[in-house]
């Protein structure tokens, strides 16, 4: 007896992936993200993936899992400040970052500029975010994709080396915090 063939199709924005196999190698490529990375680095939010089981199987079809995000807090980043570098608490206060992407851009500035980090990832903004107890956006991977892609502040073509950008230096140093309206 013939095991059926599980496919998957993938699309980001105008790119789409498509991958066929039984069900373990299916499950086991969607475990290893790095396998789309050329893609996954160009994408801008969580992908979304349904799973179908092709002819064989009679068209049944099977959800799978709708890109749910969580993340780990990175330990040790050292947020507290030294005698040189402000804390990320004094920092963020200063900057004033109100919406979702000025903090993105403020984080990532953080921990590059000042802490010298050589690679920041999504987790590494998610730590900041709880460090100032800021809301976390809901789909952080989607919200720095859209500060990339709507201010160009941040790189992000591989979310585990996220990047502050000349124009995100220049915000970050010069244009936060942003100067008080008078009423």
């Amino acid at each position: 007896m013939e095991e059926a063939k599980t496919r998957i199709k993938i699309t980001v924005g105008d790119a789409t992936i498509e991958v066929e196999g039984s069900q373990d190698y299916i499950e086991k490529k969607l475990k290893e993200p790095e396998s789309f990375d050329g893609l996954m680095g160009k994408a801008a939010g969580v992908i979304p993936v349904t799973a179908t089981k092709d002819k064989a199987t009679k068209g049944k079809k099977k959800a799978a899992a709708k890109g749910i995000e969580s993340h780990n807090l990175v330990a040790d980043l050292g947020l507290s400040g030294t005698d040189t570098v402000p804390s990320l608490k004094d920092f963020y206060k200063e900057k004033k970052p109100t919406p979702a992407q000025e903090c993105n851009a403020v984080f990532i500035y953080y921990l590059k500029k000042m802490l010298k980090i050589e690679k920041v990832g999504i987790d590494h903004v998610y730590t900041c975010y709880k460090e100032v107890k800021a809301k976390v956006p809901g789909r952080l991977y989607q919200s720095l994709a859209d500060t990339r892609k709507t201010k160009g502040w941040i790189i992000t073509d591989n979310m585990d080396d996220l990047r502050i950008g000349t124009l995100g230096e220049n915000f970050v140093e010069k244009g936060l915090p942003k100067p008080q309206q008078s009423k």
